[in-house]
């Protein structure tokens, strides 16, 4: 994604480095604790539906918690937020994992667990513009969200075999060890520093609506939150991918479909971060990329042949990874003091396009009867907001200097 200088440089720096490993144990172990709870509830209950639950489950705390726990991240020092977290979070799943505990106590457990994650990710996003030098953040950003997506992608490559292997308690014992893994790493490796907005100073009767007002009526971070929602647009073929696959005759390419977005995402975060090492030159593709994000599924309307599928859904995939600089122009943006509380509502809103759109397109695809029509919708859709984010991002961007924070 970096030049091997630049991975060096942030891997030398130790607070980075030990939010980021720490960050990468933590994902990996989460996804063997939704496998091993998925697949216990399978073998008691033998019921496909609640296992299917189970797994949803694992979605929809996030997009509860971000908003009303992000402040935490705020009010208190963002070592302790994150620290704090990784232990309540370790003592919960330690309790998931003795043997014989009822299924509903363990998806009780699993629900804070998830709920507990929103304001530890918001200290952990909140606090990267301190440990990094400015020069370096917006690699830094790369590194963590790319590092995050191959954990999640090996985490769940191998739950399946290590939970058939050494069984579920197991597998919940691991990730429990990684949250005592990551309480000690950023205890260690994390600076203190005084709460952003401490308890108490800054009265705000709104709470998270100051955020969320914040977010609305700034034109920098209104139009970038608008071109990242448009990934509710974007993982339409994700969220159709088993009926798209059968449409081409090729049910075994089910996996190789979902694939195809976070690894293509990878790649091109990769190359944008090689080939154009400035910042400010990286946020005027922005817009673009986000055009050519949702371009190549308006060619469905074509009924392409499985080849021809994925070669689209690769462009897509990779002009995707302006997600990367436009995460870490939205964040150097924000006041310090807004930080947590803006980023648990962006990632809730983010979470609910992707979630809504792939809910709203298979309704359309049993309506219409068309797979590759709904794609294709969903791109043309896609290209009038793109088109429209585009032009309010430019202009804001244009308007304001692009070191100014927001104040």
């Amino acid at each position: 994604m970096t030049s091997g200088g630049t991975v060096r440089a942030l891997v030398g720096n130790r607070e980075f480095r030990g939010m980021w490993i720490g960050s990468m144990v933590s994902t990996f172990g989460d996804q063997l604790a939704a496998v091993a709870l998925s697949l216990l509830v399978f073998q008691r209950t033998g019921s496909p539906a609640w296992t299917a639950l189970t797994w949803s489950l694992t979605l929809v705390p996030s997009l509860i918690s971000g908003p009303l726990l992000g402040w935490v991240a705020d009010r208190f020092p963002r070592r302790t937020v994150m620290v704090c977290s990784a232990w309540l979070q370790a003592a919960l799943v330690a309790l998931m994992a003795v043997p014989g505990m009822p299924l509903w106590i363990m998806i009780v457990l699993l629900v804070v667990v998830l709920m507990v994650s929103s304001p530890f990710l918001a200290a952990q996003e909140a606090s990267l513009p301190h440990v990094l030098p400015e020069k370096r953040y917006d690699d830094g950003v790369a590194v963590f969200g790319t590092s995050v997506d191959i954990a999640q992608m090996a985490g769940l490559a191998a739950a399946g075999f290590l939970v058939a292997g050494a069984g579920a308690n197991v597998a919940l014992a691991i990730d429990a060890a990684t949250f005592v893994w990551v309480a000690i790493l950023v205890q260690l490796s994390v600076r203190h520093r005084p709460a952003a907005d401490p308890l108490g100073a800054h009265r705000d009767p709104d709470g998270p609506r100051g955020a969320l007002a914040l977010l609305l009526t700034e034109p920098r971070l209104r139009s970038l939150m608008g071109l990242r929602l448009l990934a509710g647009l974007a993982m339409v073929p994700e969220g159709l991918a088993v009926p798209l696959a059968a449409s081409l005759d090729a049910v075994w390419a089910v996996g190789l479909i979902l694939a195809i977005e976070p690894a293509a995402n990878v790649l091109g975060v990769a190359v944008l971060f090689r080939v154009v090492r400035d910042p400010v030159k990286r946020e005027r593709l922005i817009g673009p990329l986000a055009i050519l994000s949702l371009a190549p599924l308006v060619m469905f309307a074509f009924n392409p042949n499985l080849t021809w599928t994925i070669t689209l859904l690769v462009i897509a995939g990779m002009a995707g990874a302006y997600h990367t600089p436009a995460r870490s122009a939205w964040m150097r943006y924000l006041p310090d003091a807004y930080r947590g509380r803006a980023y648990g509502i962006a990632r809730t809103a983010l979470r609910s396009s992707q979630g809504g759109g792939m809910a709203v397109a298979g309704v359309v695809a049993h309506a219409v009867g068309s797979v590759t029509a709904t794609i294709a919708g969903a791109g043309g859709i896609g290209l009038l907001l793109a088109a429209q984010a585009t032009v309010a991002w430019n202009r804001a961007r244009t308007r304001t200097d692009p070191n100014a924070v927001i104040t």
